[in-house]
């Protein structure tokens, strides 16, 4: 059984991962905008930032014996699961993948400085 703490970490993988190949995917979008300059300017710093706040949540995983392995099981058209591995066994995480989306699009939201779900007022 996975305790709370490292669910939320394993949580915010995910989320830092799917906003990761996002945001890298809408880079390669932004070349018919006329200030395509300062939006791949900002998306670059992000992808940076993401990079770091991912590599720090793996790091706190490894300290827990849990890693999220990369590739994602559709379960069907609402569902996508992903395998955790730890010590001793792996567990299969489920989730919606509206709900995934609209995490993503917090994250972003989180990251322009724009308000977003669970801020803190």
């Amino acid at each position: 059984m996975i305790h709370q703490d490292p669910q939320i970490h394993i949580h915010n993988a995910i989320i830092l991962e799917l906003t990761l190949r996002t945001l890298e995917r809408d880079k390669k979008h932004m070349d018919s905008l006329k200030t395509n300059f300062a939006f791949k300017a900002w998306i670059d710093q992000e992808l940076k930032n993401l990079t770091r706040d991912l590599r720090d949540v793996s790091r706190t995983l490894g300290m827990h014996g849990m890693k999220v392995l990369e590739g994602i099981k559709e379960i069907d058209e609402y569902f996508v699961a992903y395998t955790v591995k730890t010590r001793g066994n792996d567990k299969e995480l489920r989730y919606s993948k509206v709900a995934l989306r609209n995490q993503v699009n917090e994250e972003v939201k989180k990251r322009l400085g724009l308000e977003y779900r669970g801020q803190q007022s």
